[in-house]
């Protein structure tokens, strides 16, 4: 099947790509200057060719138009296999779906093979291009007045390529060399109108000083004045001018070049809703180009008419200037003679403000990519926070200080209302930091619309573009003010299915929070409630496991280490007696008649009884003995740091004492009970670890053989 990118496919672009995407947009405004300067079609459409191989992400570029016969032929072609596709790729335009160029010039639509190799419409090429490594290929039409002139090839060795943002850039290449065609068609028709051709000719150059001058303006206003006066200085106009709406929907022209341009450009002001129908108010309301050639005798130009004839302005023209796919401006030219305005003129002053406004989108778009690519590196860095971040109090402060050093805002906060309603700040960063904590913010009185708790309460992203002009946060306005914010923004974290933080944004640009930059915030925000989530996930599971572990090495009745645990307490004894240069015991005793106690008063007496016995061992250690349950009434004891064997009968006198004493068990029931213990001392009984405890069971086997009813103990040297 074809593998078209479509809108439904399309994902948010990574940094990688909107690389690509800089870099290509960057192609086409240095193509939109060969566009003017090339000397002839053939240089014009091989510098093309090669200014997009130059961008270093396509593997051939080839335009290739009818011949005569009906075949498609690629004759011009840029990349290290331009000659193979003009030798190799010919298609005739009757097979039509047949081939990917083929179809494109015959529907007269992009066609698009993500999978070249694989695609049932190039089965006629594969071969060839297995062998050129072709595996992705679209064929964008060049459209010159109003039909398919050509097809622009671009060829890619990598599978899946071609995304929509790709594609669209190719499409605006596509449409600039047909652009530029018809401009050249249109000259060639002007060799015998040397009076047209003179003025054509004029705003032809300053056209050109305008590309020229687009790659090099350093901002809005340098674009838009520049313009007007590189238009004024070819003495093809009289005057020109660039008006914009303001707040009340008045056109004022606030950029303007030529003769009095101050003065006239101050009376020419118009309503974009209502008032008189000049010119450029109908240029506005249609979105159209509207001219005079007898500006004058013009009914549009009703209360001008003596001050124009004053100025000897007898042509006027005003064309719309399209910013983001929507009217913004428009671009106003005088002339000082009648009849100036021709179908070609006019063609040219449309082109000249559609490259103007593809100028400022232009700019738009650099602006764009560097704020997503700020917040993009955020996010890829915001990811390692999340898989590194040990704790809450780490993730949040990471994260804040993060998007506060990207450039994009001001201050960025974490804050969650406490029991009186009023939001407390658990991470903030950014130089308005001490600003924002000495204002608090209230979730039920006061500021209680402010975009945290408006956030907080609806549980959904809250912003303002303009955050001055929004009353509703006027108690907010004198310290987002103080810290030069202009927009702000503030969204929901969510943990554990419910909303238990506000991140708040606050930022130096106006309209900052577009749709892509609202939705980039709010991945951030479910970035940081997953982490959070995770973060307890992993704390529950270091405690289960921890609960786990211990429950692996614990006997559960009596909190005593097990048999488990029992051969390595051994070993590390041994090792640090060796160490030390000291001795050191193991013993192992049970309780005489222990059954007795299970049969008498029931195994839950028992159970209690050994409780308190172990108690009663573990109080009778010292700080580097341990003890360890076997099981039943069984116990082992590992005695460390002894000088002598009297050490140890030191600590079984001790035991001795403390077993005397009765036992209470439920039922208010008292029982005295005694004990046999076994032990062998390293390394005086025996230097093998591995042996000590067979050694220990020994000698507790010959004390329970002679039973005296008081608690006995014996070391396997006295067997």
């Amino acid at each position: 099947m074809p593998n078209t990118p479509s809108m439904a496919e399309s994902r948010e672009p990574t940094p990688s790509a909107l690389f690509r995407m800089n870099c290509i947009y960057r192609a086409l405004l240095e193509q939109e200057q060969l566009l003017v300067e090339a000397a002839d079609r053939p240089v014009l459409l091989n510098s093309i060719c090669e200014r997009l191989i130059a961008t270093g992400f396509f593997d051939i570029v080839g335009i290739g138009m009818p011949d005569p016969d009906g075949m498609v032929r690629y004759h011009h072609a840029a990349g290290p296999q331009a000659a193979e596709l003009i030798q190799t790729f010919s298609t005739e335009v009757k097979l039509g779906a047949g081939t990917l160029s083929g179809e494109a010039m015959r529907s007269g639509k992009m066609q698009v093979s993500n999978h070249y190799l694989n695609d049932p419409r190039t089965s006629a090429f594969q071969a060839k291009a297995r062998k050129m490594n072709i595996n992705a290929w679209a064929a964008i039409p060049i459209i010159v007045d109003g039909k398919t002139w050509g097809i622009l090839g671009v060829i890619s060795h990598r599978e899946d390529y071609f995304d929509d943002d790709t594609l669209q850039l190719l499409s605006t290449s596509a449409m600039l060399i047909g652009r530029a065609l018809e401009r050249r068609n249109l000259f060639d028709r002007l060799e015998d109108r040397k009076i047209a051709l003179e003025r054509l000719n004029g705003l032809y150059h300053a056209m050109l000083e305008e590309s020229k001058f687009i790659l090099s303006a350093g901002d809005e206003r340098q674009l838009l004045q520049g313009t007007c006066e590189t238009l004024v200085a070819k003495r093809t106009f009289l005057l020109v001018g660039i008006g914009l709406p303001d707040q009340q929907g008045v056109m004022r022209y606030r950029f303007g070049a030529g003769l009095t341009s101050d003065e006239i450009m101050r009376g020419f002001a118009f309503s974009i809703n209502d008032g008189p129908p000049t010119i450029s108010a109908e240029a506005w309301r249609t979105q159209q180009l509207q001219y005079s050639n007898n500006y004058p005798e013009d009914p549009r130009a009703v209360g001008f008419n003596r001050e124009l004839a004053a100025r000897n302005i007898n042509a006027f023209a005003t064309a719309p200037i399209f910013r983001g796919g929507e009217i913004w401006g428009v671009l106003s030219v005088v002339s000082s003679h009648k009849d100036f305005f021709d179908p070609d003129m006019l063609n040219l002053l449309t082109n000249c403000a559609q490259m103007l406004g593809r100028a400022l989108d232009s700019m738009d778009m650099k602006a764009r990519l560097e704020r997503l690519g700020s917040l993009y590196k955020s996010l890829s860095i915001q990811g390692e926070i999340i898989l590194e971040a040990p704790d809450e109090n780490t993730l949040l402060t990471q994260t804040v200080d993060q998007l506060a050093r990207g450039g994009l805002f001001v201050t960025v906060t974490v804050a969650r209302p406490d029991a009186r309603g009023m939001f407390e700040f658990i991470a903030i960063a950014g130089r308005g930091g001490d600003q924002i904590q000495k204002h608090p913010v209230s979730l039920t009185v006061g500021d209680s619309k402010s975009l945290m708790a408006r956030a907080w309460r609806d549980n959904q992203l809250c912003w303002s573009n303009v955050y001055q002009s929004e009353a509703a946060l006027q108690n907010n306005h004198q310290v987002v003010m103080a810290i030069g914010g202009k927009s702000a923004a503030a969204v929901p974290i969510i943990r554990k299915n419910h909303i238990w933080a506000v991140m708040g944004l606050i930022s130096s640009h106006e309209n900052l929070f577009d749709d892509e930059m609202r939705n980039l915030i709010s991945r951030v925000a479910q970035l940081l409630g997953h982490a959070l989530d995770e973060i307890d996930l992993r704390t529950r599971l270091d405690e289960e496991l921890s609960q786990q572990a211990w429950l692996a090495s614990h006997d559960t009745l009596t909190g005593l280490p097990n048999r488990a645990t029992l051969e390595g307490h051994i070993e590390k004894a041994v090792a640090r007696a060796q160490r030390n240069k000291t001795l050191m015991a193991v013993a192992m005793m049970d309780v005489n008649d222990f059954k007795l106690i299970n049969d008498t008063y029931g195994h839950a007496a028992g159970d209690a009884f050994l409780r308190a016995l172990a108690g009663r061992i573990k109080n009778a250690l010292r700080k580097t003995d341990s003890a360890l349950r076997l099981g039943g009434d069984e116990f082992v004891i590992i005695l460390e740091d002894l000088h002598n064997a009297d050490d140890a009968t030191a600590y079984f006198v001790r035991l001795a004492a403390v077993l005397d004493e009765a036992f209470s068990l439920p039922g208010n029931r008292r029982i005295n009970v005694s004990a046999s213990i076994g032990y062998c001392i390293f390394p005086a009984d025996t230097m093998a670890s591995g042996d000590m405890l067979r050694l220990a069971d020994g000698a507790l086997y010959r004390v329970k053989a002679c039973k005296t009813g008081r608690t006995q103990w014996r070391s396997s040297s006295q067997i």
